[in-house]
C-alpha cells in the first residue's frame, strides 16, 4: 500500500471512531442481562418454514436420570473457579469425569492458569467416535456464577446453579449412553466448559468470561492448522435448559439453519410451544465458535427467566420435564445436522 493511501484509510478510520465515540457521548454501551455479542444480529427465522424432521424421542427416563445427576451437582454447592476456587468445582469436575469414563469413555482434562487473571480453569471433553472423522460438539459449561466479593452487598449471596450450569451438565450426561448406542456417521465430542461466567458481575463484552469456549476454539485451530485433528462442522450448545416453565428463546447469533432445524425439531416432537416464543441476542460460549466460521447454536432460556443470578436459581426450581423436552430436541436435531453439516447434502 502506498503511503498517501495507507494515510488516508488512517484519517479516515480514526475520523470513523471520533464520529462513534460522538454520537455514544463518550458513554459505554449499555449492558444487557446476557451481555450481547458485538456482531450484528441476524434475523428471525421464518416460523413457517419446517423442516420434515422425523421426531427422536429421548428414553422416557432420561429426564429423571439427568435430574439425578443435576441434584447430585448442586449438593457440592457452588462451583466457580477462582483463587481460590469453591470446593464444588473440583467435585464436580470429578463426578463428570468418573460417570463418562464409567460408560467406557476416554476424558480429556484440560487444565491451565491464565496468565492475566492467575485463576486456573479446566475443559472435560469425551468423543464418541462414529463412522467419519468430523464432529459435532454437544457441549455445555459447567461453572457457575462467584457471588462474593462484589462491590455491591446485593451481588453477594449463596448460588448453586441449578439451572444455570448444573442443568446442562446434567443433561449432558444423561444423553451420553443413548449417544454411545446409537449407529451415527459423525463423530460426537461432549465438551463441558469451564469459566463461561463472567469474573465481574456484569459482562463487558466477555472480557473476563467464555475462558473454556475461547481456550478450546484456540486449541482446535492450532491443531487444524498442523493437520492433528478433523474439523469441527457444528456446535450445539445447551445453557439453563431445565427450569420449570421451560422456555427456549430463538438465540439470534446462532446460525440460521440450525435455528431452522432446532425450531423443525420442536414441531416434529410436539414442543413448540417451549421454544421460539421470544427471540433475544446472548453471547455465549457459541461466540467464540461462530467468531472462528464455525456453525452453532445456543439452546438457552434466558429471556424472562426469573431466576438467572438469582439466590432462586434451585432445584425447587428445575423440572425433570424440561430436561425430557430439551434431550427430545437434541436428539431430533442430530441427524439433520449430520446430514447437513458432515454427509453436506442438501
Amino acid at each position: 500500500m502506498r503511503t498517501s493511501t495507507l494515510v488516508a484509510v488512517l484519517v479516515a478510520g480514526l475520523a470513523a471512531c471520533i464520529g462513534a465515540a460522538v454520537a455514544n457521548n463518550g458513554k459505554q454501551p449499555p449492558i444487557s442481562a446476557k451481555p450481547q455479542a458485538q456482531d450484528p444480529q441476524q434475523a428471525e427465522i421464518d416460523k413457517k418454514k419446517v423442516l420434515p424432521l422425523e421426531p427422536v424421542r429421548a428414553p422416557k427416563d432420561l429426564g429423571q436420570k439427568a435430574m439425578e445427576h443435576v441434584r447430585a451437582i448442586v449438593a457440592f454447592g457452588p462451583r466457580n473457579p477462582g483463587n481460590p476456587a469453591a470446593p464444588g468445582w473440583s467435585l464436580q469436575l470429578d463426578y463428570i469425569e468418573r460417570h463418562l469414563k464409567s460408560l467406557g469413555l476416554k476424558v480429556d482434562r484440560d487444565t491451565w492458569t491464565d496468565r492475566k487473571e492467575l485463576i486456573t480453569f479446566t475443559n472435560l471433553s469425551a468423543v464418541i467416535p462414529g463412522r467419519k472423522k468430523e464432529r459435532i460438539v454437544l457441549a455445555c459449561h459447567h461453572d457457575t456464577k462467584c457471588t462474593k466479593g462484589h462491590p455491591n452487598p446485593e451481588n453477594n449471596f449463596h448460588f448453586v446453579g441449578a439451572n444455570d450450569g448444573g442443568s446442562a451438565a446434567g443433561l449432558l450426561l444423561a444423553l451420553a449412553p443413548v449417544l454411545l448406542a446409537a449407529d451415527r456417521d459423525a463423530t460426537i465430542e461432549l465438551v463441558f466448559f469451564d469459566g463461561e461466567e463472567s469474573l465481574d458481575w456484569v459482562w463487558n463484552d466477555a472480557a473476563r468470561a467464555l475462558f473454556g469456549s475461547k481456550r478450546y476454539c484456540k486449541k482446535h485451530r492450532d491443531a487444524l492448522l498442523l493437520g492433528e485433528e478433523s474439523r469441527i462442522e457444528a456446535l450445539v450448545l445447551l445453557d439453563m435448559v431445565g427450569r420449570t416453565d421451560l422456555h427456549i428463546q430463538q438465540e439470534t447469533y446462532s446460525t440460521a439453519r440450525l435455528r431452522t432445524i432446532l425450531w423443525s425439531a420442536a414441531v416434529a416432537c410436539g414442543h413448540r410451544e417451549h421454544v421460539f416464543q421470544r427471540a433475544e441476542a446472548a453471547s455465549d460460549d457459541h461466540k467464540p465458535f461462530l467468531d472462528a466460521g464455525i456453525a452453532a447454536v445456543d439452546l438457552i432460556d434466558l429471556n424472562g427467566n426469573p431466576h438467572w443470578h438469582k439466590p432462586t436459581d434451585t432445584i425447587e426450581n428445575m423440572s425433570a420435564a424440561s430436561l425430557q423436552i430439551t434431550a427430545d430436541l437434541v436428539l431430533t436435531m442430530l441427524p439433520e445436522i449430520e446430514r447437513v453439516y458432515v454427509l453436506h447434502k442438501d
